[in-house]
């Protein structure tokens, strides 16, 4: 049973009243991606090879919806020994953070079989990853026999070093012999893919039911002894159904010391694969004393042990590399009692070498055996150390709203850009621009704002950008809806830019380009606000009529303008008059290296015109950017990063963790001698360098009085 845990560490107290106890983090770690064709394919397609893709309602392995592939493989036309079903995954996908891919698939009766007389079986399956490149990163599984045809079977690949950090395509590769084709068409049924990131502990086995795929997934094999699920030993541990895996050592032995023995089972179907990443394998065994003859010494069952596999080393499977030897199963300890086994994986293997690609382990019993054994095994795990992480900070809170920064790459990337854009639904069939939709507006207000003085010519600014004319220039106006450069690569823009000055002051800019690929604005008009100590608060662009309009400042000041008439000159007809377009808001270093890391709040953003009305009005009240509006998060090509966070109202402090760590809680107190609650933290994210994790503390959640206590507990 593993012990509620309080961390507790007295930190030095920051801020008069309030202090800190405990240590811990709340970042929480990568999410399961999964597929499980609830409605529809989610994505999933061809990404090479033949067959026909269909979602079948009622085909899935709990009686729900799956993918169908049909492929007629019998040579009767090109590619068709071979299907590659395959998706687009969510965002980059970095391996490192990811233990495996596993696929529910089953092989419908009727389907032909490969290779000569069907000895291929149905084909050889793998799982491949591939990045932008279409590079190839396989997981090789192999031949599929008769128990796919059978029903539902799990089939897990485990992902080894070398990891790629941006996979961007995940597929499945099926196929058959080249030569022979298949004796007939060919049905597959994929359901549930799941990409698992990393856990702790990762739960190998925990011997449920050998028809929901954990036991004949897991491949168990008896090799000198009956090995099989009992349903009716199980070690605890919450997994149901109740199960344990039963070794049955039936090693006919004459007569005391007549011969010594080496009894065990392997589990070699799915692999450990990088074992680096994990320090115990852990297990519950019993031993069954009404089936069981002591060993000969009179007081154990022989000693237990575990050999892991190690893939690189010598001979057919390579050597061993156990975890520690002799363990007594004494009728003392083990005999009809559950004991839980912590085991010390093994450092390195062949040449000393990390084991990062282990095909699986054996569960051995060596002793002189006076009779049968009959050993119960359950839940088996892999563990991890895990470092206590440390409170580092107690910061004041925020206001609400997105929170923008730009990189803090020193000179190596002094244009980078961050900050949203328009919804791509709406960006597909609205024209955003003001021409002959007036009076129009698009504002946004700012606060902390940095300084002239601190970040000169750092920028927040309001783009639009037409759609129409960049796609047909060829150019992605898909990517370019998540890219924060867009005015670049437009063929028609308009922009505003609200500035610190370089010595002092705002300014603020209307800048515009038409029939201009590549190309920065070469058209400008400038306003400037030599007292402003900040740009702090409203600004909007406003348009009276198609060829005038203002700026309105924090200042409350009306500063005018007057553009050309594009809609009456036919060097720019449809420039500002798009069917598709869109707007973005963010913030821009603007070749500064003095604004390393610099940043300020989008507190709302308006958009409106005299035809559709209110488009966008948020103040980010959230949760999350996209409460309101499905905004798009856009990034600057170079570094690139989610550099735009959501901040919520109302945070009274802000609790800052040095390490990464899940399952803990915040909790506060007014009083040390008092009654710790929870103190509403329900928030937090990590920073812009990957290592910091920030919760956030309501005021509402506050402890009563002038004081207050905080701390961490699992």
């Amino acid at each position: 049973m593993r012990k509620k845990i309080n961390l507790q560490r007295w930190l030095p107290s920051l801020i008069a009243a309030v202090s800190l106890v405990g240590s811990a983090s709340l970042s929480q770690a990568q999410s399961a991606i999964t597929y499980n064709f609830p409605s529809d394919l989610q994505g999933w397609g061809s990404l090479g090879g033949g067959g026909t893709y269909s979602w079948n309602a009622t085909g899935g392995s709990t009686g729900g919806g799956c993918m169908q592939v049909v492929f007629d493989g019998t040579l009767a036309g090109a590619d068709v020994v071979e299907i590659d079903p395959g998706v687009t995954l969510p965002a980059t996908l970095n391996e490192a953070q990811y233990l495996s891919v596993s696929v529910r698939m089953k092989i419908d009766p009727s389907s032909g079989t490969t290779g000569p007389s069907g000895s291929g079986g149905y084909g050889n399956l793998q799982a491949v990853f591939r990045d932008a490149s279409s590079s190839w990163n396989s997981i090789w599984y192999g031949t599929l026999y008769t128990a796919a045809s059978a029903g539902y079977v799990t089939y897990t690949f485990v992902i080894t070093p070398p990891y790629n950090s941006a996979e961007k395509t995940l597929q499945f590769q099926l196929q058959g012999n080249a030569t022979t084709g298949y004796s007939a068409p060919v049905t597959v049924y994929i359901d549930n893919v799941t990409i698992t990131p990393v856990p702790n502990p990762w739960v190998f086995d925990a011997f449920t039911s050998d028809t929901s795929g954990n036991y004949v997934e897991q491949g168990w094999t008896g090799v000198t002894e009956a090995s099989s699920l009992n349903t009716s030993q199980d070690a605890g541990g919450g997994y149901t159904p109740t199960g344990a895996l039963e070794i049955n050592t039936e090693l006919p032995i004459a007569a005391q010391w007549a011969s010594w023995a080496q009894s065990w089972v392997e589990e070699t179907a799915v692999g450990l694969g990088d074992i680096s990443r994990f320090n115990y394998l852990e297990c519950d065994v019993k031993v069954d004393t009404s089936l069981s003859t002591l060993y000969s010494d009179g007081t154990d069952y022989g000693a237990f042990t575990i050999a892991v596999r190690d893939a690189w080393g010598t001979g057919a499977s390579g050597p061993y590399a156990c975890t520690p030897n002799s363990i007594p199963l004494t009728a003392t300890a083990f005999g009809n009692t559950w004991q839980h086994l912590k085991l010390v994986l093994p450092s390195s293997g062949a040449g000393g070498n990390p084991i990062t690609n282990s095909p699986g382990f054996d569960i051995e019993l060596v002793g002189n055996y006076m009779g049968p054994v009959v050993l119960y095994v359950d839940n088996i795990e892999l563990t991890k150390l895990v470092t206590k992480p440390a409170i580092t900070g107690l910061l004041p809170g925020t206001p609400g709203g997105l929170k923008m920064n730009v990189d803090a790459d020193g000179t190596a990337n002094n244009n980078d850009q961050e900050g949203i854009s328009s919804p791509a639904g709406a960006n597909a069939g609205t024209n955003f621009f003001w021409i002959n939709q007036t009076p129009a507006t698009y504002s946004f207000s700012l606060t902390n704002f940095p300084s002239p003085a601190a970040a000169p010519s750092f920028d927040a600014h309001v783009y639009l950008c037409n759609g129409d004319s960049i796609t047909a220039f060829a150019s992605d106006f898909g990517y370019n809806q998540t890219y924060s450069g867009a005015p670049y690569n437009m063929v028609d823009y308009l922009g505003m830019h609200v500035q610190n000055g370089t010595s002092g002051g705002v300014v603020a800019i209307l800048d515009w380009k038409t029939n201009a690929p590549n190309s920065n604005a070469g058209n400008t008009i400038q306003f400037v606000f030599p007292t402003m100590a900040s740009a702090n608060g409203t600004w909007a662009l406003n348009f009276t009529d198609n060829t005038h309009g203002n700026i309105t400042a924090p200042d409350n000041s009306v500063n005018s303008f007057t553009l050309p008439d594009f809609s009456s000159d036919p060097n720019y007809t449809a420039n500002f008059t798009p069917a598709t377009s869109m707007i973005e808001f963010g913030v821009f270093k603007n070749g500064q290296s003095a604004n390393n890391n610099m940043g300020c709040i989008f507190t709302q953003v308006l958009v409106t015109n005299n035809v559709n009305g209110v488009m966008f009005d948020d103040n980010f009240a959230g949760p999350g950017p996209t409460a309101n509006y499905a905004w798009q998060i856009t990034e600057y090509y170079q570094d690139g990063a989610n550099r735009t966070q959501w901040q919520p109202y109302g945070t009274a402090w802000w609790l800052e963790w040095g390490l990464s760590g899940s399952g803990y809680g915040v909790q506060s107190v007014s009083s040390l001698t008092g009654t710790w609650g929870s103190a509403g933290v329900t928030y937090t994210y990590t920073d812009t360098t990957g290592t910091n994790i920030f919760g956030a503390i309501p005021a509402a959640s506050l402890p009563a009085g002038n004081a207050a206590f905080f701390r961490l507990s699992k």
